[in-house]
C-alpha cells in the first residue's frame, strides 16, 4: 500500500512538516473510528484544482466498513465530494445529513479542516455514518402515514354510503371522531354496546375498559383486556388526513376462545412433563432395586444379566429425562443417544479404555419412536462394549445418525472381533430385541455385518408411518 508521505509528495504540495502532521493524526484514525462508529478519513488538496486526494482510512473495530475496497490513493472530485471542497476553500466545518459514497450508500457526512501551526488548511478529517436504516424507517413511515390517510377516506365514505362490507368483518368495527364520539359501528360493534349505540356518548363511556387503554396517543396500539368474563384484543389505529388527526379506528376481537385453548395447551405440557418425570423416577427407583439385587449375585454372570436388565431400564429413563426437562412429546435424538452411549461406556467395560464418538445432524422424534430407538441404541452398543473387545484394553466405538429424506438411519460400528456366529446371533436375547424393535415397533430394518475394521450394524426407520 502507498503511503501517507509518498501519496502526499505525489499529489500534493504539503511541506515536510504538514506531511508529519498529516501521519500523526493517521496513527489515531482507529481510535476516531471506533469513539464515533463512523468511517474515517483523511483528504488533502491536490496541487492544482479543487481536488483533494484519500491519504488515510480508518473503519471500526466493532462493526463492517462501508466500502468494499479501500479508497486510499484515490481523489475526492468536487463533482462528487463538495463538502470537502468547500472546506478545503473556506476552513470551515460542513455537516451533510445527507451524502452518498463513492459506492452509493447514504451516509451521514461530517468535514472538519486540518491546520498546520501557521493557520494553512493541510487536509480535512472526515466521518461517515451508514444511515440505511435510518431511511428505511422513514420511508416507512412516510408509507403508513399514506396509507392511515387513504384507509381514512375510504372508512369515512363508507360509513356516509351505508356499506355493507364492514358487517362483513369479524371483528367489532367503531369510527370515532377526535373527541371519541362514534361516527359508525357495524353490526359486531353494536352487539358489544348494551343499551345500543349512541353517538352523543363517547365510546369509552360505553366500552368502559376502554379507558385504561392509552389508544389516542398512538398511531398503531394493540393491547387485551378482560371484560365481562372474555377476553377481548382491542387494536387502534389513527386516522389522518393532511398530516391532521380526524380520528380512530377501533377494531375490537373476542379472543375468549383462543385464550382459553392457549390455557389448555399449557396446563396439557405441565402434565406430560410431569408424567414424563414420574415415569424417570420410578425407573430410577426400579434401577436402585436392582443395583442393590445386583451386588448380592452369587456369580458374574448373573451380575452380567442385571446389568444389562439395568442399562435397559436407564436407557429409557434418559428419554423421560429429556421429556420432564423440555415439557414435550418429542425428543432431539442425537442428544438421547449421547446420553445413552456415555452411561454404557462408563458403566461396561472400567478396566477397559473404550472411546465412543457420535456425528450427525439433530433429528426429532415422537416419543414412542424415541423410546424404541433408545432401546435399540442401547443394545447395540452394549453388544460392542461387552463383546467386541474381549482381548483387548482399547477399543473404538461409533454411532452416526442421518437423514434420508422420509427416512432415518442409525450407524453403530466398533473396531473389535466382528460379528458372532448365527447360531449366537439367534441365541442373543439383545440381538433379538434389536431386530423386533426395528422391524415392528419402529417399522424398519435391521442389519448387521463384518467390515476391514470390526462390525457394522445399520438401523433404518421411516420418520412417519406410511
Amino acid at each position: 500500500m502507498t503511503s501517507i508521505e509518498e501519496l502526499c509528495k505525489e499529489h500534493t504540495s504539503l511541506m515536510d512538516e504538514d506531511i508529519r502532521q498529516i501521519c500523526d493524526l493517521s496513527r489515531k484514525l482507529r481510535m476516531i473510528a471506533d469513539l464515533s462508529q463512523a468511517h474515517v478519513f483523511i483528504d488533502c488538496p491536490v496541487k492544482n484544482g479543487p481536488h483533494a486526494v484519500v491519504v488515510a482510512e480508518a473503519s471500526p473495530s466493532t462493526g463492517s466498513s462501508l466500502y468494499r475496497k479501500s479508497v486510499v490513493g484515490q481523489w475526492a472530485y468536487e463533482m462528487y465530494e463538495p463538502a470537502v471542497a468547500r472546506t478545503h476553500q473556506t476552513g470551515e466545518p460542513t455537516v451533510r445529513n445527507r451524502a452518498i459514497t463513492q459506492e452509493g450508500k447514504t451516509v451521514k457526512q461530517s468535514v472538519v479542516p486540518v491546520k498546520n501551526d501557521r493557520g494553512e488548511i493541510i487536509g480535512s478529517l472526515i466521518m461517515e455514518q451508514d444511515i440505511s436504516l435510518q431511511l428505511r424507517h422513514e420511508n416507512q413511515l412516510r408509507a403508513l402515514s399514506h396509507t392511515t390517510e387513504q384507509l381514512s377516506q375510504t372508512l369515512m365514505g363508507m360509513a356516509e354510503q351505508g356499506s355493507l362490507i364492514p358487517d362483513l368483518i369479524q371483528e367489532a368495527l367503531f369510527l370515532v371522531d377526535r373527541e371519541g364520539r362514534i361516527d359508525y359501528a357495524n353490526t359486531q360493534a353494536l352487539n358489544l354496546l348494551a343499551g345500543g349505540e349512541s353517538q352523543d356518548i363517547p365510546v369509552d363511556d360505553q366500552l368502559e375498559f376502554l379507558r385504561d387503554l392509552d389508544y389516542q396517543s398512538h398511531e398503531v396500539h394493540y393491547e387485551e383486556v378482560r371484560w365481562r368474563k372474555k377476553t377481548l384484543g382491542v387494536k387502534s389505529i389513527s386516522l389522518r388526513k393532511e398530516n391532521r388527526r380526524i380520528g380512530t379506528l377501533l377494531m375490537i376481537r373476542d379472543v375468549t376462545e383462543l385464550r382459553e385453548k392457549e390455557r389448555q395447551l399449557m396446563v396439557k405440557s405441565t402434565v406430560i412433563k410431569e408424567i414424563h418425570h414420574r415415569v424417570k423416577n420410578n425407573l430410577q427407583m426400579i434401577a436402585s432395586l436392582l443395583r442393590l439385587q445386583m451386588r448380592r449375585a452369587p456369580s458374574k454372570e448373573v451380575k452380567s444379566i442385571f446389568q444389562e436388565s439395568l442399562n435397559r431400564i436407564l436407557s429409557i429413563a434418559s428419554v423421560h429425562e429429556i421429556f420432564s426437562s423440555t415439557g414435550l412429546d418429542e425428543v432431539e435424538i442425537l442428544d438421547m443417544m449421547k446420553k445413552i452411549g456415555s452411561m454404557l461406556v462408563v458403566n461396561g467395560r472400567p478396566d477397559k479404555e473404550i472411546e465412543i464418538a457420535f456425528t450427525g445432524k439433530p433429528i426429532i422424534l415422537p416419543s414412542d419412536k424415541a423410546v424404541s430407538l433408545a432401546l435399540v441404541v442401547n443394545e447395540l452398543i452394549q453388544n460392542s462394549v461387552e463383546h467386541a473387545f474381549v482381548d483387548r484394553k482399547y477399543g473404538r466405538i461409533g454411532v452416526h445418525i442421518e437423514s434420508l429424506g422420509y427416512e432415518v438411519r442409525v450407524r453403530i460400528w466398533d473396531d473389535g472381533y466382528g460379528l458372532p456366529s448365527k447360531r449366537n446371533e439367534e441365541a442373543s436375547l439383545g440381538l433379538q430385541i434389536v431386530r423386533t424393535l426395528a422391524e415392528q415397533d419402529l417399522s424398519g430394518s435391521f442389519s448387521a455385518f463384518p467390515t476391514p475394521e470390526g462390525t457394522e450394524a445399520i438401523v433404518q426407520f421411516p420418520l412417519e408411518e406410511g
